[in-house]
């Protein structure tokens, strides 16, 4: 990177909360502050799921007028290559949480690694691909694969003291002065210890601390706040990944979470929630969606880690899906989703 040489690809990898995407995130910024050719895209590839998207969310960064209506996304991508070519840049696309794309959509992966075959002068485009884990790469053909593996850099999981040092340095920047108690950032990290030491998770943690010790009117953060807000904060994604769900996501996610809060089950059936789904989505003046997406959005929530999913087996009748919420309470995930939807049906 440092040399701009073009059409250089490189794999990112490591578990959820290493500070992979903290680090692109500072690259982009640096990138950005210098006179370069290099210009970095970013996509984030949890929210753009489909290559379509991540396509049109990569143009939309230098193309304001582009319309790419009735075009397949290779066109899409060609035109916008085109582009850069004419204007001499060097782009850097960077996809981040882009695992999805490895498993379901290979010959994607596929036709941008191997993008100068189609045109010579597609050889600006430069790639990183942010995932969690290199057992992905095994999963595409052998060249594209081979091509992949030979820039990768790993982040190794933090240890107990460097996540310590992270909180620190975080909490110095955003709370006031002693505010937080040493044992309240010790507490958030001997909780974050159960889930690799995950660093999002320990500052997402943290701040719903200051948020609780805040309703209270609390001038310290305590190791019980930082207690109380580990039923609020999920281990396996993010409020900000929750936030950007699309609406029948939403709308899916409230209808597990209520009929999980209203009884004492562990699992709701794919027919008890396809029956449920249909009258919160009346209620709220929305069109639900037919059983083949339904069935292909609960797929997706879990593999996005919002929702567990497995086949039943003995004591029911036949084979059905059976879903549940690991994570999350589902009193708490209801009350919030319902937040949420209020808020986007003001704004409609």
């Amino acid at each position: 990177m440092e040399n701009e040489i073009p059409n250089t690809h490189i794999i990112v990898t490591g578990n959820p909360g290493t500070g992979k995407t903290a680090v692109i995130k500072n690259l982009i910024r640096q990138l950005s502050a210098k006179s370069s050719s290099l210009r970095p895209f970013y996509v984030n590839c949890r929210i753009e799921r489909i290559p379509g998207n991540v396509i049109r969310s990569f143009l939309s960064q230098f193309l304001t007028s582009f319309s790419p209506r009735g075009l397949s996304i290779q066109e899409m991508l060609f035109s916008g290559l085109r582009y850069l070519v004419e204007k001499r840049e060097k782009p850097l696309l960077i996809l981040d949480d882009a695992d999805h794309l490895f498993t379901s959509h290979k010959e994607f992966i596929y036709m941008l690694t191997r993008i100068s075959e189609y045109d010579e002068s597609f050889n600006i485009l430069s790639l990183i691909f942010v995932i969690h884990s290199s057992s992905l790469i095994s999963s595409l053909d052998p060249w594209t694969a081979g091509c992949l593996r030979r820039n990768m850099i790993y982040f190794d999981d933090y240890n107990y003291e460097q996540l310590v040092d992270i909180l620190d340095y975080r909490v110095a920047e955003a709370f006031y002065p002693e505010s937080v108690l040493r044992e309240s950032i010790e507490t958030c990290a001997d909780i974050s210890s159960l889930y690799g030491f995950n660093a999002r998770y320990a500052l997402e943690l943290m701040l719903k601390a200051g948020e609780i010790a805040e309703t209270k009117n609390s001038p310290i953060v305590t190791p019980e706040h930082v207690r109380l807000a580990r039923r609020e904060v999920p281990p396996s994604f993010s409020i900000s990944e929750l936030k950007n769900l699309n609406i029948h996501e939403k709308l899916i996610l409230l209808t597990i979470s209520k009929l999980l809060s209203e009884s004492y089950k562990s699992f709701i059936t794919m027919g008890e929630l396809e029956s449920e789904y249909i009258n919160i989505c009346e209620n709220y003046g929305i069109s639900p969606v037919k059983h083949t997406w339904l069935w292909k959005i609960v797929n997706d929530l879990s593999k996005l880690g919002f929702i567990s999913r497995k086949i039943s087996g003995k004591g029911m009748k036949g084979k059905t899906t059976l879903i549940g919420l690991p994570s999350i309470s589902a009193e708490l995930l209801e009350n919030f989703l319902r937040r949420e939807l209020y808020e986007l049906k003001n704004k409609a």
